[in-house]
């Protein structure tokens, strides 16, 4: 191949690296101040006494703005002990970081850390019952996906809440839909919509949709 052939060639290819680099250098300043925008909005917001679950909500929030912050999705999962209104346990979104895990979201996260941490005895190593969690309640900021809801059900936590409702992915709104052993074992467990304010609500979804599920949305026809 002749030099006059290959030096054009070069300086195209470095230009289309340029252009590259130049188009994705420009979008994140976009993506930063929005996330910034997000950021902005939880650090001014004060739980609203009106809702009995917005300091919980605000909790989960300020999860989910440090997985987005991560790179990996909006949400957040908390875990509090309703006798004592303390917060025993969190967890958030890591699902692209430090690298991939198609397990890691927030409420797996969560529950992980919470059984890794007590390391429950169970089967035939224990004569008690692992499942047993007192009066623990599961709050996330957005409405738990089908994996999410089943290890919700199989960890044996009776009470979750959630901020944003999710139409379109989320379990929880339609339990009635879940194999017939999952909605035998979750009945009688308590399973809503936190009581939050609308604007905390509004935040959560907005976490939630800043990174909602581009990579299905890239797989269609």
């Amino acid at each position: 191949m002749s030099r006059t052939f290959i030096r054009p060639l070069l300086c195209a290819c470095l230009a289309l690296c340029f252009l590259s680099v130049g188009t994705s250098r420009a979008a994140e300043p976009g993506l930063s101040k929005s996330i910034a925008q997000l950021e902005a909005r939880i650090a001014a917001y004060v739980p609203d006494p009106r809702y009995r679950e917005d300091r919980f909500g605000l909790i989960v929030v300020k999860q989910a703005i440090v997985s987005l912050k991560a790179g990996s999705g909006g949400i957040g999962a908390c875990l509090v002990d309703a006798r004592t209104g303390k917060v025993v346990e969190r967890g958030r979104n890591r699902q692209y970081s430090p690298y991939f895990r198609s397990d890691m979201h927030a409420e797996m996260d969560l529950l992980n850390r919470y059984e890794d941490r007590l390391k429950k005895k169970g089967g035939s190593n224990s004569s008690g019952d692992p499942r047993q969690c007192g009066d623990l309640i599961l709050f996330t900021s957005t409405e738990p996906c089908p994996m999410c809801l089943t290890r919700i059900i199989n960890s044996g936590i009776q009470r979750m809440y959630y901020l944003n409702p999710d139409m379109e992915g989320g379990m929880a709104h339609r339990m009635e839909h879940l194999p017939k052993f999952w909605r035998e074992f979750a009945a009688g467990r308590d399973f809503r919509q936190a009581e939050c304010s609308p604007t905390l609500r509004k935040i959560a979804e907005d976490l939630f949709r800043h990174s909602v599920r581009s990579f299905a949305r890239k797989s269609q026809p």
